[in-house]
């Protein structure tokens, strides 16, 4: 294969690599990704080294090492724009696609489509209101639990908006969720409605519990990826304790307070 066709291939299983990382995919899918679109196009040893925040990747181009490093800034989660991207690279690894079509595929990986705000607000309400419920919560303190976790979205937004520290950042998310919530089971107590704020609080910080950075870390360490699974499983914990440290500052103060 020409040096410059294998130095495309590599570049492309790079950013699908990338692209797939950035949207929370686990270590080891990255790496089976990308050594598979590279192993396709050469008969030479492929190398991949993929970690939470970059991929390395290694082969032979006409007998001589050639080494790419790429660091990679985490986006957030997308299980849409990984499936997409984990489909591209069985495509491109069958060799049914021309430059144009590889092109014009990563461009929509990069872009995915979005769900508009509106909508994204309104069920992150549902997913916090139905966590309530689960905890055997009332009507009253699902619909609470609702505008809490909305407005707790909306407020992460603009947070992640500012760039601040992630541990800051759901410093700040604890404290919103709980101000949020003793500030609605307050209103409604002076129309005569009964709600606990310590179950309504459990709705808006369930939309901040970091669930599937703390299950792709246990699935990286149970595929033997030590260095990654250990550092999600890190990174799961320091948010709970920012989530927990941001609940405890209004809590206390609250204590304080009365």
């Amino acid at each position: 294969m020409e040096e410059m066709t294998l130095k495309k291939a590599i570049a492309t299983a790079m950013e699908t690599g990338m692209i797939m990382l950035q949207n929370g995919a686990e270590t080891y899918r990255v790496e089976e990704t990308i050594n598979r679109m590279i192993s396709s196009k050469t008969n030479s040893p492929v190398e991949v080294f993929v970690m939470s925040t970059g991929i390395i990747v290694g082969a032979h181009i006409n007998g001589e090492p050639y080494t790419t490093v790429s660091r990679v800034p985490s986006i957030g989660l997308d299980l849409e724009t990984i499936a997409r991207a984990n489909s591209f690279s069985r495509i491109f690894s069958q060799g049914d696609m021309t430059q144009e079509e590889t092109e014009i595929i990563l461009g929509e990986l990069r872009s995915p489509p979005k769900f508009s705000k509106p909508i994204r607000y309104a069920f992150s309400g549902m997913a916090g209101g139905f966590f309530v419920l689960m905890f055997g919560g009332s009507f009253v303190e699902f619909v609470l639990a609702y505008l809490a976790s909305s407005i707790t979205v909306f407020s992460m937004d603009k947070l992640t908006v500012r760039k601040l520290n992630f541990f800051v950042k759901n410093i700040l998310g604890g404290l919103i969720s709980a101000l949020l919530s003793i500030f609605m089971v307050f209103m409604v107590s002076g129309l005569s409605m009964a709600a606990d704020f310590n179950t309504v609080i459990i709705g808006p910080l369930m939309t901040l519990v970091p669930g599937v950075s703390l299950t792709n870390g246990i699935r990286d360490l149970i595929s033997g990826e030590l260095i990654a699974g250990t550092t999600k499983m890190m990174e799961a914990l320091f948010i709970a304790i920012a989530l927990a440290f941001g609940v405890g500052i209004v809590l206390q103060g609250i204590i304080a307070f009365i």
